[in-house]
């Protein structure tokens, strides 16, 4: 124990003294710093070291916010290619879903063609494709491009959905076009269109639900055996008259 206490005794002394020379040390390059920043200060430097001080931090800073645009770079391409790949993907699964449902389709283009067909000369054509955003619906009938001719389209189109439909359990039930879906129409393709809706309406069991101004009703000669007037077929009218408004209301 006594030449422990003495061991432990020379080297508290010892370490006193290096930390004593530590000290002295320090004071030295303390004092060699003061009389280099005095001579920097003299000479007009310390201004310059403190300016490329903020400089530097500066540019530190900016390096950093590169850093990070670049990493979130590599990330949004990364994410990119992945999105790409998940799309085609689903482009391919669509697709194989499009042929299973080769069946359905087919008959979705076989009552659209009747449909534009019960309309004029040559039937038109119902598209159903799988493209770079999924699926394409596309119509085509001869001399398209007319105002009739599109809404006819759009009449084909609805008409077509409501047959799919009709014998499904959960679905409406009805179809409703408003007057403007006949405007610019020629009458011929008037009475056709509600001859048509009118007997796939009766023979599917769904309604029909047609909305038109009385002075587009074409004549009885043009209307012929289907008249729109009959009292199975004219469910209301509407006037500008108090009591021939809708449930009382007044548009």
């Amino acid at each position: 124990v006594t030449g422990r206490r003495s061991f432990l005794s020379s080297e508290i002394e010892r370490l006193k003294r290096d930390i004593g020379e530590r000290k002295t040390e320090i004071a030295e390059l303390d004092g060699q710093r003061a009389q280099r920043l005095e001579v920097l200060k003299t000479h007009g430097a310390l201004a310059e070291y403190s300016r490329l001080q903020t400089l530097h931090q500066e540019a530190m800073s900016r390096l950093a916010v590169i850093r990070q645009q670049i990493t979130e770079l590599r990330d949004l391409e990364e994410g990119q290619s992945q999105l790409k790949i998940e799309l085609e993907t689903l482009r391919q699964t669509t697709r194989r879903d499009l042929d299973e449902r080769a069946t359905a389709r087919e008959m979705a283009i076989s009552l659209f063609n009747s449909n534009s067909q019960s309309l004029y000369e040559a039937p038109g054509s119902l598209i159903i494709d799988v493209e770079k955003g999924g699926y394409k619906f596309a119509v085509e009938i001869e001399r398209a491009g007319a105002t009739g001719i599109e809404n006819m389209k759009v009449f084909c189109y609805d008409l077509t959905l409501m047959q799919l439909w009709a014998n499904r359990p959960h679905t409406p039930g009805l179809l409703i076009h408003d007057s403007p879906m006949f405007h610019g129409v020629d009458e011929r393709q008037k009475v056709l269109a509600w001859s048509r809706a009118c007997s796939e309406a009766e023979r599917l069991g769904f309604q029909y639900i047609c909305m038109v101004n009385t002075d587009e009703i074409p004549s009885p000669a043009v209307m012929g055996e289907f008249d729109l007037r009959r009292p199975e077929y004219e469910r209301i009218v509407l006037t500008d008259r108090p009591d021939g408004c809708l449930l009382g209301f007044r548009f």
